[in-house]
């Protein structure tokens, strides 16, 4: 069993990365309708636009998940704070801001969000808070500025070819 942690700021493909690992036969927990879907929240913060997460409701319907399927990938922003120990690999994705702010104006987002997601990618938020929570051996970082998300899968699944891990394509 392996379970994969996929995130990054909104824009860097994790849901996109998510789909290639469904292919693959692994079960996708896609966080952001995960804990809506399961009422994993304690409130909304109108002000941000987003749900504040129930942090041990989340882990409890998690190792649920986990119990019934073997290979698991948890996507989304939140990712990179679950506990360590549930966790095999984190994949950290990265983007050049001058590309994020396109892709994030392209999908409609308000100024505002997309300084908010800047930001956060320039001071490298969420990596570090991976690197904090998984520590170094966890942690794969992936620039996808220049990179399709078909080459990055392939990359990755190199890479966890080299840890044992096996990913094969399903027909």
């Amino acid at each position: 069993m392996v379970v994969i942690a996929i995130c990054g700021t909104p824009g860097t493909g994790k849901s996109e990365l998510a789909k290639l690992f469904e292919k693959c036969g692994f079960k996708v927990i896609h966080l952001s309708s995960f804990v809506i879907e399961n009422k994993l929240y304690q409130g909304y913060d109108k002000a941000r636009g987003a749900y504040i997460i129930d942090e041990g409701k989340l882990v409890d319907k998690i190792k649920e998940v986990l119990e019934k399927n073997n290979n698991v990938v948890i996507e989304g922003i939140g990712a990179e704070v679950l506990p360590s120990k549930l966790v095999d690999l984190c994949i950290v994705l990265t983007c050049e801001p001058f590309m994020l702010e396109k892709r994030l104006s392209e999908r409609g987002f308000s100024y505002e969000k997309i300084q908010e997601n800047l930001e956060a990618e320039r001071f490298g938020v969420i990596l570090g808070e991976a690197m904090n929570n998984y520590g170094k051996s966890k942690v794969m970082i992936f620039d996808t500025t220049y990179t399709s998300v078909e080459e990055l899968f392939q990359v990755i699944v190199d890479e966890l070819r080299k840890r044992g891990i096996d990913v094969e394509k399903k027909t």
